[in-house]
């Protein structure tokens, strides 16, 4: 299986380094992934700049940083830098949930996948639930707990590994382009299983504050769509 990895957080991020891992065991790995974190960009794609692609390693793989958004790292990757069409398209692991209309529509992570489903690829969005020090503390210092990174693989590793299996096993599943949201907890429950879920109606209201004569981003949340099923209930 041909695989393109790509993420919105950059290579920076301590949780790209587990997709890596877990995927290289299932095919060739092809690693396309923004120079700077593209969070909040959509499926944005560039238009009015030339893009510059470096070769780079992270530890023992080779992986080409793209000064882009992630939906140009994925068509980049389709169709220029992968030497063999990919079977699939996996982009994350996103520091943060991706859950609820608004965000879904938001997420530079999903923006990679719907890029490869245009390509009549699928693809699988990864997104991983944090504590909110955790998660300030990435922000602000891009700094995570290293006891924090060693739990998150290990619990990250069996979870996906059930994942794959599950959506491997839809005979649908490499024939339709659609886009898979994948959702991890920041701590299973001990009898934890796979749940499906429909995208929720949550919104988000202001996406910025004003200070001084600019606006700067502080989302203003609201409440999470209760229905059941809904993804961020």
């Amino acid at each position: 299986m041909n695989i393109l990895l790509t993420n919105d957080d950059s290579h920076a991020s301590p949780l790209f380094r587990f997709a890596i891992d877990i995927l290289k065991p299932l095919g060739q790995v092809t690693i396309v992934v923004p120079k700077e974190e593209q969070s909040w960009t959509g499926k944005s794609m560039s238009r009015f700049k030339p893009l510059i692609i470096d070769e780079i390693r992270l530890q023992d793989d080779t992986a080409y940083c793209l000064d882009g958004t992630p939906a140009d790292c994925a068509n980049v990757g389709v169709y220029h830098t992968c030497e063999q069409r990919p079977d699939l398209v996996v982009s994350g692991i996103n520091i943060g949930l991706n859950t609820g209309l608004s965000f879904f529509f938001s997420s530079g992570t999903i923006g990679a996948c719907l890029e490869a489903n245009i390509a009549g690829i699928p693809a699988i969005a990864l997104s991983q639930s944090l504590e909110r020090g955790v998660f300030q503390n990435w922000t602000e210092n891009r700094q995570m707990p290293e006891d924090t990174v060693a739990r998150l693989r290990e619990q990250t590793t069996e979870l996906l590994d059930h994942v794959f299996e599950k959506l491997f096993a839809r005979e649908d599943f490499f024939s339709q382009p659609v886009t898979w949201n994948v959702n991890l907890p920041y701590t299973p429950a001990p009898d934890w299983e796979i749940v499906p879920t429909v995208l929720g109606q949550t919104m988000y209201g202001s996406c910025f504050n004003k200070v001084g004569d600019q606006f700067r981003h502080g989302l203003g949340l609201t409440d999470p769509d209760s229905r059941e099923n809904a993804d961020g209930e």
